[in-house]
């Protein structure tokens, strides 16, 4: 039975190419010392040695990594806590680890059972977190971080960005759109504080990266840095958030493998749905009448909705639903990933591959000879290996990538997506029934259908290889607790963009002749060949760094600090002009001194001094110190007596410094651009021209970096034996020196082209909440609750524009990104009520929407706009998830919520025949509309006219609709197979079944289309919800 579970491992080994790279490495460590070297008289045989491993509870623990001390001799306990393992000749000593667990050694001596009782650690003494440029004990920190376990962000997703939001406290976060390659969500730290750029550093094994394409199987740690305490040390970078990524590294012990395979179903979340023709049809007719109320004849004749109605004609009256054209019931994905990790006290490693295949919801046409279907596929591989090169010499080699591969319609997503929502069902048919293609006439209008499987194809190839190399020395031997680490990382990115599209013949019936054939018009001429186009792009980065770190303790105190220096060079490998060919350069000092009394007293300063090229020589370095204090009055004896309902209680301050160099993509901002300021037309006819002077472009004065004061409470509490925790931050930052483009010197002056500089400010202020609850039910019965809470308001306090002329027209005071627009007080129900209000340009009956006269003047026109709604981007963003679990069954899931955000609707498809009939859809929301036989005060669509000759589709409350939605994104069931002899034949240590459901229900006022795409006409590539059945064994 060992035999074959030895086989299997093997088996599973070869499927990882680069651990041949591997072995090599480690092939040294097995070289003989003098230790080792000993008589051939007084060489042993192998000794067999079990036990059983214990807590202090005398529970079993399974999966304790027991290992032979100085060899790659390594075991598990199985379920029962039980453990065999040989011990080699001249080996004498067991290692017993396991997580939350003391490290303990046993010596062998001439024992053949050996069975030990591991210790408990004390979670809130001994559990680290990752910080900036290092790593510190929880109960030590005083800056404002959160973190979410790896475990939480496996799922079936592409992209890791959709997961975050809602999960950790502090994040806000929504997504835009559910196509694949493209399906990436916005992420803020709490929140948006500046005009410009908001999106916080990533960075990933220590080096700023994109997470959007790591595995999620691949990640050790994932933790979000919030204040200043938390960011000072990355200086002009930190003022937007910091988020951390660890990969996994090796463990100590035999090789364990891990494999995992899923596939899944995929469908819409919500689509719009719209009216069908002959409803189309009916309110044109009303839509005409009401805007021609003199002529006597209809806009369609009823012989005309009939033969729609019945399908007699589909040429020349079609009733085509252009979203079941163009989009298949279901998608589907599939991943399948293996890694193996393991090692000795010499070297350990981690190896991971993952697949991951998506197909997209357009159909195809079969008949075609290239395929223009949405897929997208990706390859991830991740390799860590840590070589313990003496006892103060340790270094970490990384190299991990990844390699994708989209395909697409020729036209693109969106532009199919929104032929098909602006396209009347009426208009033409998919193709005529002599097998021609149909288009209208209308130039900007295309065949949905024909855009989607006749315009060729395209193809977007990208890969990434990230690799770094860190060397920590340890100086002990010359003081204890002093180390330094050096760092050098290279980093390659290329994307192929390649376009192979085409065009087809089209045309346009009106009507027939007399033998019944198509009268017909072209509309378009076709090229009927795939051309060729394409794309490159590409980047290099090289980092550095070096840094000295000391770490100790005297007594009740203890010291640490860090004195950091890195640099970045980043490359755009495919450069089109002069300015993007310059390096991309970034240099900096850090430094963090920390100091705890009796682990409850806490102070902390930070600083970080860097700068970027982006500014001018003189503005080019900044200064951004932190500072913080914490108590931990748990650890007072005044509250000894009350542990067992207070176990801990941690208060913590904050106050720092931060910049933020991401000035809205400006490069040299500093330096202005100088050209022809045009001329003068003079002579007869004006048919001379000299040249007026010259012109500045853009330009800037004294630009720098903006500089962020953030302030930060935080208190944590457990209680009930630490069945329940609760962190709760409060926050506030006040971001000045935006750059903007002034907006305050009148069009007189002169001045062509204004001037930019270092201008506006921000005050954003708010709290998050992160509750946990872990209580047991006995020894098999197991409940758990998580949840967190994130808000914050952004409010404008300098936008470099002139004043507004009056109070509800100023952006002072008011949010960052508030929506402006006329406030609608209903509907008018007469001509008496029209002919008694203030003045609306157009020609208004009852029926049309009636707005507020602010300022009084008997008028209504852009004086009277005012904040409406929240606006886009969230204030409130929530999660909370139950995890129940009993005997081999586990349950788990995770709910999202957004509130006090909207979306406001604009343009056609919303806005009914804004061109006539010859452009725009109906939704199906039409039968909600204002009529004279449904005088309804508040439907959803007030009266329907053709074109613009009212004021009903202005910006203005009434087509603000509240956003706030509840959504399951995650649950997942899990069946787990142990304890069974086929288990042990196949040499597996765990085997699982499950079920993960992704997006499965969405609880919503808004009903039109998929309310977190935040679109005001719904014309995006909806999100998705997911069915996946997988399997997971641990060898």
């Amino acid at each position: 039975m060992k035999k074959n579970a030895e086989s299997s491992k093997r088996y599973c080994l070869r499927l990882f190419m680069l651990s041949v790279i591997y072995l090599s490495f480690t092939q040294p460590s097995y070289s003989a010392t003098k230790e080792d070297a000993v008589p051939a008289a007084t060489i042993q045989a192998d000794r067999v040695v079990s036990g059983k491993v214990i807590n202090e509870k005398g529970e079993a623990l399974p999966g304790v990594n027991v290992i032979v001390k100085g060899s790659f001799v390594g075991a598990h306990t199985d379920s029962a806590g039980e453990y065999q393992i040989t011990v080699p000749p001249n080996r004498d000593t067991l290692v017993f680890s396991f997580t939350g667990y003391e490290i303990q050694e046993a010596p062998v001596d001439d024992r053949k059972i050996i069975d030990v009782t591991l210790k408990q650690l004390s979670s809130e003494m001994n559990e680290v977190v990752v910080v900036g440029f290092g790593k510190q004990k929880k109960i030590t920190t005083v800056g404002a971080q959160s973190s979410v376990n790896a475990e939480e962000l496996k799922m079936p997703v592409a992209n890791l960005t959709n997961l975050v939001a809602g999960r950790i406290a502090g994040i806000i976060g929504v997504q835009r759109s559910g196509e694949p390659g493209f399906d990436n969500s916005e992420i803020y730290i709490r929140g948006i504080s500046t005009f410009t750029s908001s999106s916080p550093l990533v960075l990933v094994d220590g080096v700023e990266r994109s997470f959007n394409n790591i595995d999620p199987e691949d990640i050790a740690s994932f933790t979000v840095l919030k204040d200043a305490s938390a960011t000072a040390v990355y200086g002009v970078r930190g003022a937007n958030g910091v988020i951390l990524i660890e990969t996994k590294k090796g463990r100590s012990g035999k090789t364990r493998i891990n494999a995992q395979i899923d596939y899944g179903l995929s469908e819409f979340t919500r689509l719009p749905k719209f009216a069908d023709g002959v409803t189309y049809l009916q309110v044109s007719n009303e839509a005409y009448r009401n805007s021609n109320p003199s002529d006597p004849l209809p806009r369609y004749s009823q012989e005309r909705i009939d033969a729609t109605a019945n399908g007699t004609d589909p040429d020349l009256a079609p009733n085509v639903n252009w979203f079941d054209v163009i989009f298949n019931r279901y998608g589907n994905n599939r991943r399948a990933r293996v890694n193996a990790s393991g090692g000795s006290d010499k070297a350990q490693y981690y190896l991971s591959i993952g697949y991951y295949d998506e197909t997209g919801m357009f159909r195809t046409d079969q008949l075609a000879q290239y395929n223009s279907a949405i897929r997208f596929t990706r390859y991830n591989f991740t390799s860590n290996l840590t070589l313990n090169l003496t006892k103060s010499t340790k270094v970490d080699f990384g190299a991990s990538g990844w390699i994708s591969n989209g395909n697409y319609p020729g036209s693109s997503t969106g532009a199919i997506f929104n032929a098909a929502y602006v396209m009347p069902p009426i208009t033409i048919p998919v193709k005529y029934s002599n097998g021609l293609f149909s288009q209208p006439r209308t130039g900007d209008m295309g065949n949905p259908y024909t855009m989607l499987t006749q315009s060729g194809y395209a193809t977007r190839f990208e890969s990434q290889l990230l690799s770094n190399i860190r060397v920590t020395q340890n100086f002990d031997f010359i003081t204890k607790g002093l180390s330094m680490t050096g760092m050098f990382s290279f980093d390659n990115n290329n994307a192929h963009n390649i376009a192979r599209t085409k065009s087809v013949d089209a045309y346009l019936a009106t009507g027939r002749g007399e033998e019944g054939e198509l009268d017909l018009t072209q509309t378009a001429i076709g090229t009927n060949y795939l051309g060729y186009s394409r794309e490159n792009g590409g980047s290099r980065q090289f980092y550095l760094e070096s840094a000295i770190n000391y770490n100790r303790t005297f007594g009740k105190h203890q010291v640490s600090g860090l004195l950091l220096y890195n640099q970045s060079d980043k490359v755009d490998a495919f450069a089109g002009d002069f300015i993007s060919s310059i390096p991309y350069r970034y240099m900096g000092l850090a430094g963090r001194l920390t100091y705890a009394y009796d682990t409850r007293y806490l102070a902390e300063a930070n600083f970080g001094y860097n700068g970027s090229e982006t500014f001018a020589p003189d503005h080019r370095f900044g200064f951004f110190p932190s500072y913080g204090v914490g108590w931990v009055a748990s650890q007072e004896k005044f509250l000894e007596n009350i542990k067992d309902v207070i176990s801990f209680l941690k208060f913590r301050f904050t106050y720092g410094e931060v910049g933020n160099s991401q000035i809205g993509g400006r490069r040299f901002a500093y330096i202005a651009t100088v050209g022809n300021g045009g001329g003068y037309d003079y002579g007869r006819n004006n048919t001379n021209n000299s040249i007026g002077g010259l012109g500045f472009g853009d330009y800037a004065v004294d630009v720098s970096w903006e500089r962020a004061k953030k302030y930060n409470l935080g208190i944590e509490l457990r209680t009930w034996k630490d069945a329940i925790s609760l962190t709760t931050e409060l926050f506030r930052e006040e971001r000045r020196g935006i750059f903007r483009q002034r907006g305050d010197v009148p069009w007189f002056v002169g001045i062509g082209s204004l001037p930019y500089a270092n201008l506006g400010a921000v005050n954003n202020k708010g709290l998050d909440a992160t509750l946990e609850i872990n209580k047991p039910l006995g020894k098999e019965f197991k409940l758990g609750f998580k949840g967190n809470f994130t808000w914050n308001r952004a409010l404008v306090l300098d936008d470099a524009n002139a004043p507004w002329p009056y109070p509800w027209q100023q952006r002072i005071g008011r949010k960052l990104g508030q929506r402006f627009g006329y406030i609608a007080l209903g509907l008018f129900q007469s001509e008496d009520e029209i002919a008694n209000s203030p003045y609306q340009p157009g020609t208004n009956k009852p029926g049309d929407i009636k707005y507020k006269d602010l300022n009084g003047d008997g008028r209504i026109d852009s004086y009277d706009q005012a904040p409406i709604g929240y606006g886009s981007i969230p204030e409130i963003v929530y999660g909370f998830g139950p995890t129940f679990s009993w005997k081999n069954w586990s349950l788990a899931a995770w709910f999202k919520g957004i509130s006090n955000v909207d979306i406001a609707l604009y343009g056609d498809g919303f806005r009914p025949f804004t061109y006539g009939g010859e452009r725009g859809n109906l939704l199906a929301a039409i039968s909600d509309r204002w009529a004279p036989g449904n005088p309804d005060p508040h439907p959803f669509y007030p009266r329907i006219t053709y074109g613009a000759d009212n004021m009903n589709f202005e910006g203005s409350s009434w087509w603000v609709k509240n956003g706030a939605f509840l959504r399951m994104q995650t649950v997942q069931l899990n069946y787990e197979f142990k304890d069974m002899k086929w288990l042990q034949r196949a040499g597996m240590s765990s085997f699982d079944l499950y079920f993960i459901g992704y997006n499965l229900l969405t609880v919503s006022g808004f009903k039109l289309w998929d309310v977190e795409l935040g679109d005001g006409r719904g014309s995006q590539y909806p999100l998705l919800k997911t069915y996946n059945l997988g399997l997971r064994c641990n060898f």
